[in-house]
């Protein structure tokens, strides 16, 4: 009997036990304060009549504003009945506080809410989503707005949250390789993705050794644009969103962004950031899934290491490229512009008949070893060409939510219209062209211009097949068209475009990189630490009419393009094979060499990190690009796990620098040196 007595104690004991400790919980709540907190990541929300977040900490101090965040947390912009298009912000409705809608050792999610007003007796509910996971560095957000039939969620801005800035606050943008800018007061940086200014879906403010780190790891790769505004004392942060209407359902319910935007600090820097979470989740889209080693690119495009860029095809544009080839080798390939008896910009996509000099000179330049890759532009179309009026080309052309078109205006000085991906006109056009340079002309590949770098576009035309607005459409759109491309595709001939929007790496053999913003900021090895595994590249940055290639900024722009992972050049031949430019073209033909050499590092595996030694390592000042140390270097893992350091000394001095081991290195001016780790 007493057996039973003592079992019946016990089980009275634990009934008055919780089955977790409290303290294990990640919501906690004080007086006035609710709490997400999983001892990696602590984020604090007033509980009172307005909605107000306090803290995002981390291992440092809070990044907020001692007054807290602007309660601007979204705004949005309807579409309903007779016209109505209100924009609203959350003082327009009222504040209703937050809810706790889950509560674990794993997992906890607040909710605030807004009660809106749509019409005299409509009401609707606004709800914000903030969750944080045990074991997690990041917080997630979303918005969901419940509207009634015959509305719709046309923009959104969200999350908006304003921190701290200080003087020495950088704020580092995606656009082409990466770029860090001074986030001085009153300045403004914006991304459009996916395009040249915003090829990756993040951004990062770094304070200190910290960084706050700002990402929506969406996988379809939506039509959005990322915002920094600067103020005295503070930043915003901002995604910046043109809906699909599809994403509100037509006969009324929950309108609800497709991602979650992710939200964190690290202790250590941008860098570590995106390595430790924005490339993981490049791993889970279709455009990072694929391996380098599975892409099968052809062995000439592995070994061509350096692009020659011949314009026209005169006698002269002939004698400078051969000029090229023999000096740089017969693997040097190249990009030819101006091929097409059209002028350029004009009359597209009409590209054929070629000039009567072109074949004939490309098959010469292929006989020496050389490969040629012809430009065409596969996003603008003529609106006064012949193709525009004969296959009713304003059908295919994007609309603005007025219903006019958009028309850009580049260097010919005339108005084209920007295609819409989605339409199979276009498709149709953009394939048979390919096909017919490949087969007819005989080239080995196709530079098809703009789809990597050009922005993606709203589009409220009617007929075409993809919901009016943004959205998806314009990522899947291009995907479905570059698959048909490039299912009629032959052997050994390759596809290019413009700059490393990242939806678009899987689809094209090499891209090229030309955007990066010069003169205005330092740039990043933001995309090579996130992609260099997967993806081939070639160029740095433009050379613009006035920089010339007996420059510091060319020789930086070609050494930085190697260390990052780069193939060379992309020079017109009688620039680089001009008598002022002995030296440069020397030191070019050098990396490109010491290149060859490093296959086994580049290409498949992972640029690791910047090395910039000590010692003798002077600082070098660089019209438009800044300040440089002499000696600068870059770590490296090969797909075989080797690991290499590579380093260049770009002076005319040679110097003896000092690597962290204290390993000394002697360099000779414009040197190129390998030093392999165990």
């Amino acid at each position: 009997m007493y057996k039973y007595i003592i079992l019946i104690g016990i089980l009275i004991q634990f009934a008055h036990l919780p089955l977790y400790s409290n303290n294990s919980l990640l919501i906690k709540q004080e007086a006035g304060k609710i709490t997400l907190d999983n001892n990696l990541m602590r984020l604090s929300f007033s509980k009172k009549n307005q909605f107000k977040l306090l803290e995002i900490a981390g291992s440092e101090s809070s990044w907020i504003p001692s007054s807290g965040s602007s309660n601007l947390l979204w705004q949005f912009t309807l579409k309903g009945p007779e016209g109505v298009n209100p924009l609203v912000k959350p003082f327009n409705g009222i504040y209703e506080g937050v809810e706790i809608k889950e509560n674990t050792p794993e997992k906890g999610v607040l909710v605030f809410k807004w009660k809106m007003r749509l019409s005299k007796n409509k009401y609707y509910p606004v709800r914000v989503l903030v969750s944080l996971d045990q074991g997690a560095k990041l917080s997630e957000w979303e918005i969901e707005i419940d509207l009634p039939a015959g509305w719709i969620v046309s923009t959104v801005s969200f999350p908006r949250i304003t921190v701290n800035r200080t003087d020495s606050s950088k704020i580092i943008m995606p656009a082409g390789w990466g770029i860090e800018y001074p986030l001085n007061a009153c300045a403004n940086y914006s991304a459009q993705y996916p395009s040249c200014t915003g090829v990756m879906q993040l951004m990062c403010m770094q304070t200190g050794k910290e960084a706050l780190y700002f990402a929506t790891h969406d996988i379809d790769a939506s039509i959005k644009t990322f915002q920094v505004k600067s103020e005295k004392t503070n930043a915003t942060l901002s995604t910046e969103i043109v809906t699909s209407q599809a994403w509100t359902p037509q006969k009324g319910g929950t309108f609800k962004l497709p991602w979650k935007t992710s939200i964190g600090l690290c202790a250590n820097g941008w860098e570590q950031a995106v390595v430790e979470w924005y490339r993981p989740f490049s791993f889970q889209t279709v455009w990072g899934s694929k391996s380098f080693a599975s892409r099968n690119l052809p062995q000439w495009l592995l070994n061509a290491d350096m692009w020659l860029r011949p314009h026209f095809t005169t006698e002269e544009t002939q004698y400078w490229l051969k000029k090229g080839i023999e000096y740089f080798g017969p693997e040097a390939a190249c990009h030819w512009y101006r091929w097409h008896q059209i002028e350029y910009d004009v009359d597209y996509p009409e590209f054929f008949p070629p000039k009567k000099e072109f074949v004939p000179m490309m098959k010469e330049i292929q006989s020496l070893g050389s490969h040629v890759i012809p430009y065409i532009n596969g996003r603008l179309w003529d609106p006064f060409s012949e193709s525009y009026k004969k296959l009713n080309g304003n059908s295919c052309s994007c609309r603005k939510e007025d219903g006019s078109i958009y028309t850009e205006i580049y260097g010919s000085m005339i108005a084209n219209t920007v295609t819409c991906p989605s339409s199979e006109t276009w498709k149709k056009i953009i394939t048979k062209l390919v096909d017919k340079i490949q087969t007819d002309l005989g080239s080995d590949g196709v530079y098809i211009d703009q789809i990597g770098a050009a922005p993606g576009v709203p589009c409220w035309a009617k007929n075409h097949p993809h919901a009016p607005g943004g959205g998806e459409f314009w990522h899947t759109s291009y995907r479905k068209l570059v698959k048909n491309v490039r299912s009629k595709l032959q052997p050994g001939k390759i596809l290019m475009t413009e700059e490393n929007a990242e939806c678009f790496i899987d689809l094209f053999d090499v891209m090229l990189m030309v955007n990066t913003p010069q003169g205005t900021g330092n740039p990043v090895p933001l995309f090579p630490l996130v992609y260099s595994d997967r993806m081939m590249l070639t160029c740095f940055m433009y050379y613009p009419q006035t920089e010339k290639v007996n420059s510091m900024s060319f020789r930086m722009k070609n050494v930085l393009g190697l260390l990052w992972g780069a193939q060379l050049g992309w020079i017109k031949p009688e620039l680089i094979m001009a008598t002022e430019a002995e030296t440069e073209a020397a030191f070019l033909r050098e990396m490109v060499q010491f290149r060859k050499k490093q296959h086994d590092l580049i290409y498949g595996g992972r640029f690791m990190k910047e090395v910039i030694p000590e010692g003798d390592n002077p600082l070098l000042y660089v019209p438009t690009m800044g300040t440089t140390p002499a000696v600068r270097g870059s770590l490296w893992i090969g797909a075989d796990d080797t690991k290499a350091i590579l380093m260049v000394n770009m002076d005319d001095h040679p110097h003896k620098v000092r690597l962290a081991d204290n390993t000394e290195i002697f360099f000779d001016a414009r040197q190129c040196i390998r030093i392999d780790l165990t």
